[in-house]
């Protein structure tokens, strides 16, 4: 009877690991002008024992020279604050000041913010007021003709 129960806990648990791997990482939306896209996570954590690497391809997004690129996060990301960081491409190199962001759910990032060269923005989730591994990036290209 001891054994039975034994497996039995060991299969539960298995099962509830198993099924924390497949939780749905939380999305965030970019607006430009009429132009709305989600973007998946590069990388979420769960909590500090549970980080999750998803394919890194990153979306780009076209804004106009005097436009803003607007973040929407969802609730879990606003509720433990969220760092927004330009960098420029190729060389990752800062543009400007990364902005942290406390009880909001969404940032504007100038179209202008690296001279009208593409640039990669790169949000970034909190916990305790330094990042957690989780992050969302894509590209902003500047263009007049979207």
């Amino acid at each position: 009877m001891r054994r039975v129960l034994g497996c039995g806990l060991t299969a539960l648990a298995c099962l509830l690991l198993l099924s924390a791997c497949t939780k749905p990482a939380p999305k965030v939306t970019v607006q430009t002008g009429a132009f709305s896209t989600t973007i998946t996570p590069s990388s979420y954590c769960f909590d500090a024992a549970h980080c999750h690497r998803y394919a890194l391809q990153l979306p780009e997004v076209t804004a106009k020279p005097d436009a803003t690129v607007l973040i929407d996060v969802p609730r879990a990301v606003v509720h433990n604050g969220w760092r927004v960081t330009a960098l420029a491409v190729p060389d990752l190199a800062k543009v400007g000041s990364p902005a942290t962001v406390q009880d909001s759910h969404s940032f504007r990032v100038a179209a202008s913010t690296n001279n009208g060269n593409p640039f990669i923005v790169q949000v970034a989730q909190l916990r305790h007021g330094t990042p957690d591994g989780s992050r969302w990036s894509f590209v902003v290209k500047v263009s007049d003709s979207t």
